[in-house]
């Protein structure tokens, strides 16, 4: 089974968090089943912004890249890959570092101007274009590269930066990319790995989370306004990447031991079924 899993960077900054997800990827992979790893790492470059007092600037949730955002995600990203390459190593596994750019894996563009509702100095809202700087959009996926390494026995743990055709690496959205590696794949399953447990209709009430859903149930609770902001965007990408073939989407808490195992098996997070 082609298994893409995204790991974000929240789940990946405690070193015993990451050593517990390193050996279920490796037990999934001895379970022969064909998986990519695809990692973020937001948090860790909010973080360092403030270390090094680098300006964070975001819209509705979306960052700025500007060209000092961008050389810190590219040295940031690189670290959380191998140190993550590092550790499936440990565990066993053959695995290969990349960047989305790698092998031509993706082709992406910078992405233009957003039309975005913001309030002017009297608090009245108004459209106005908004520049996210280096932020890349994928304009195409070539998976013959994954496939090659899957041939030699090679698990591929992918990074979110891409490039466009100028060279200029530009910082996409690791959520984006899981979910476009996956159609490109047409992958059984892409499991998304954070720090929330699923998909809850209130997220102080553990016993709200949903165990299994389908298309249209997943739809009228975004058309209800019941999910909660940070769930909305990952919801969103999970039905476009159910209509892109993928058989299933899941969401699980990176948190808990054997989390990842257990959510193969039905019995942690959130399905949502085609």
């Amino acid at each position: 089974m082609i298994l893409v899993i995204k790991l974000s960077g929240k789940v990946l900054e405690q070193d015993k968090l990451r050593a517990q997800l390193c050996r279920q990827i490796a037990q999934l992979a001895k379970d022969d089943h064909q998986l990519v790893v695809v990692h973020g790492g937001g948090k860790q470059l909010t973080d360092w912004s403030k270390r090094l007092e680098i300006p964070i600037v975001q819209h509705q949730g979306r960052r700025v890249t500007d060209e000092a955002t961008l050389e810190l995600a590219t040295m940031v990203f690189s670290a959380i890959n191998r140190d993550l390459v590092a550790g499936l190593v440990a565990v066993g596994l053959s695995p290969i570092g990349i960047s989305a750019f790698d092998g031509h894996l993706t082709s992406c563009r910078k992405r233009p101007p957003l039309s975005m509702t913001t309030s002017d100095s009297s608090g009245h809202p108004s459209n106005k274009p908004i520049d996210f700087g280096l932020v890349g959009e994928i304009v195409s996926i070539d998976t013959s590269v994954l496939e090659t390494f899957w041939e030699s026995g090679w698990v591929p743990v992918v990074s979110c930066l891409g490039a466009d055709s100028d060279g200029q690496i530009l910082n996409i959205n690791a959520d984006t990319l899981a979910a476009e590696l996956a159609v490109g794949l047409k992958a059984a399953r892409l499991i998304s790995v954070s720090d929330v447990e699923g998909i809850y209709l209130d997220i102080d009430d553990a016993s709200s989370c949903i165990v299994e859903l389908g298309i249209t149930e997943t739809q009228a609770l975004l058309s209800e306004g019941r999910l909660t902001n940070g769930m909305v965007p990952k919801v969103q990408t999970a039905l476009k990447v159910l209509e892109g073939g993928v058989g299933e989407v899941q969401i699980v808490s990176g948190l808990k031991e054997n989390a990842l195992l257990d959510a193969l098996e039905g019995r942690a997070g959130t399905m949502i079924r085609s």
